[in-house]
């Protein structure tokens, strides 16, 4: 199951703190989660294979003023450049119930926005086949290894982030985010 792979890679990263030097080494960490083709898996209908570090989406929180591209994959790199879509999740817009899709922010000005979300709050993912809107249905502040992925109660989106936001050194905790789709 995948979640039975994201936690280890999760508790021994720290996603986005700042061990996170060389894309080698959260390449090597995160090789195992998604599995050879998993990206292709994921999109569903679609013959593409998302590379990492492509564009997947662009995440837009109207109220703190947060907008941001979302690439494909967690390494370093990535995540230095935006939030990175979890490869092996559903894609932004093409999530469902049994395949959520989790994109992981690094600490820093993106994080720190991530963390101010409050329930009810909007947030907007553009991808290449429009715009689809969620809200903040639930805040989780947790050990590293007490994330998992699974199928929920309707299409949704985890945002993950290293909390506190301004902590130094390893976050000692994380910031899962869940959001549900509203109708079109």
């Amino acid at each position: 199951m995948l979640a039975d792979r994201i936690v280890p890679a999760l508790a021994s990263v720290g996603l986005g703190c700042s061990l996170l030097f060389t894309a080698g080494f959260t390449r090597e960490v995160y090789s195992g989660i998604a599995g050879p083709g998993a990206a292709d898996t994921a999109r569903a209908g679609s013959e593409a294979r998302l590379e990492q570090g492509e564009l997947v989406a662009r995440l837009t929180v109207p109220r703190l003023k947060l907008d941001s591209p979302v690439f494909e994959g967690v390494e370093a790199r990535t995540l230095a450049r935006g939030p990175g879509h979890l490869s092996g999740t559903g894609l932004p817009g093409e999530e469902e119930e049994r395949n959520p899709c989790v994109i992981a922010i690094a600490r820093g000005e993106r994080g720190a926005a991530v963390s101010g979300l409050r329930l009810g709050d909007r947030v907007r993912l553009t991808t290449s086949l429009g715009h689809r809107t969620y809200r903040v249905t639930e805040r989780r502040i947790m050990e590293p290894t007490a994330f998992r992925t699974g199928p929920g109660s309707g299409a949704r989106v985890t945002l993950l982030t290293p909390f506190p936001a301004d902590s130094f050194g390893p976050a000692p905790m994380r910031l899962a985010v869940a959001l549900e789709r509203l109708p079109d």
